[in-house]
Formats: C-alpha cells, sequence, structure tokens
C-alpha cells in the first residue's frame, strides 16, 4: 500500500514538472507576441532579454506550482516566497551564465533550457530542504 503511494507522489511530481516546462513555454510565447521585433531585440539588447526570459520561465514555473500546491496535486507546505525567490535565482543564474559565454543570446542556446531545469530545481528545493 505504501508503494502505490509513493508511486503516485512520484507520478504527480512529473506531472507538475512537466507542467511547469510546458507553462515556461506558454509564458514566453504569449510574452514574445507582445514584444515588437523580438528577432533584432535579441541582438541589440541581450541584458533586456535576458531579463524578459527570466521573468517569463519564473513566471511559467511558479504559476504552474502555486496551481500544484493549491489543488493538492503536492503535499507539501507552500512556502511560496522561500519557492518564488528560488525560483527567480535558477531562472536568472544560468542566463547570467549564458551572457557571460556569449555575446548575444540566440534562439535555442542550450542555457535556456538550463535556466528552466533550475527555475523548476529552485521550487521544488525548499520543500525538499524542509523535509531533510
Amino acid at each position: 500500500m505504501e508503494s502505490a503511494t509513493k508511486m503516485r507522489s512520484v507520478i504527480a511530481r512529473l506531472g507538475v514538472v512537466l507542467l511547469q516546462l510546458l507553462m515556461t513555454q506558454v509564458v514566453t510565447f504569449l510574452v514574445s507576441l507582445l514584444v515588437i521585433d523580438i528577432e533584432g531585440f535579441q541582438k541589440s539588447h541581450s541584458g533586456l532579454f535576458a531579463l524578459i526570459l527570466g521573468a517569463t520561465f519564473t513566471t511559467g514555473v511558479f504559476l504552474a506550482g502555486w496551481l500544484a500546491l493549491r489543488r493538492g496535486w503536492l503535499k507539501e507546505e507552500p512556502m511560496y516566497l522561500a519557492r518564488f525567490l528560488a525560483t527567480l535565482l535558477g531562472a536568472y543564474v544560468p542566463l547570467a551564465v549564458a551572457l557571460i559565454l556569449y555575446r548575444f543570446l540566440e534562439p535555442g542556446n542550450p542555457w535556456f533550457f538550463i535556466s528552466m531545469l533550475a527555475s523548476i530545481l529552485g521550487f521544488h528545493l525548499p520543500g525538499w530542504a524542509r523535509k531533510a
């Protein structure tokens, strides 16, 4: 019986992670519709582009995680501020590294995916740290 409960918990967490990845893409797409001439913007204002990407990744991950906590898909303490700050840090640190390594950020840069995964990890870390 306990193994079935653990399996449900693992499946729920994987589903939430998948939803968070999906939401980063959805929020980024919606913001890209608002920004005029995004192609030129990437090359001429890389720092501002990284700020916008970090904000969209943070928003997507945090909103999906918040929904999972509110709906009871994740059975953890909310700790919204800690989760938000860790998500924010997870999104911006890899993007800052990318800005240092690359002159401008082009579509398909591997650091974007690293930033998404780090922000998801940042969302889940406060709950794991509390359990330890």
